[in-house]
């Protein structure tokens, strides 16, 4: 003898499986649906030419990859030591706000200051960060 419980638990499971399938239908139709007609309709309004050569376009430098080759050697240290001088700042900072109106909360004129400071401290993080193509380590 089953119990109610069991018999709404499959009931439920069967019905959200059936919607999960039903979704993932749809959007692969659409997915395609979508890129077949976006395909043929960027040839429409061009004439049609035949040509015996290919295009050569200019080399672009590559961007500095700040994840890959010898760089994260620099930029994950520097990342952790980032984090480890900014933790102090983020703390006083989450008690005292660094932005806001003084005259209704009183606590901004020791936020702001520390906010500054922090912003001093993280600043070299920062330069060795972009050198190598990092985004900043903390986002303040």
């Amino acid at each position: 003898m089953q119990s109610k419980f069991l018999k709404l638990a499959v009931g439920l499971g069967a019905t959200a499986a059936a919607a999960l399938y039903g979704a993932s239908a749809a959007q692969a139709h659409e997915y395609y649906h979508h890129h077949h007609h976006h395909y043929h309709a960027a040839y429409d309004d061009r004439p049609l030419t035949v040509t015996k050569h290919h295009r050569h376009y200019a080399a672009v430098a590559a961007a500095p990859d700040p994840w890959h080759g010898p760089a994260p050697v620099i930029t994950g240290p520097n990342y952790i030591a980032a984090t480890a001088v900014s933790f102090p700042f983020r703390a006083v900072n989450t008690v005292f706000p660094a932005y806001g109106d003084p005259a209704t909360n009183p606590l901004i004129f020791i936020g702001a200051p520390v906010h500054v400071i922090a912003q001093a401290v993280e600043f070299p993080f920062y330069v060795v960060g972009s050198a190598f193509g990092a985004p900043p380590p903390v986002a303040y």
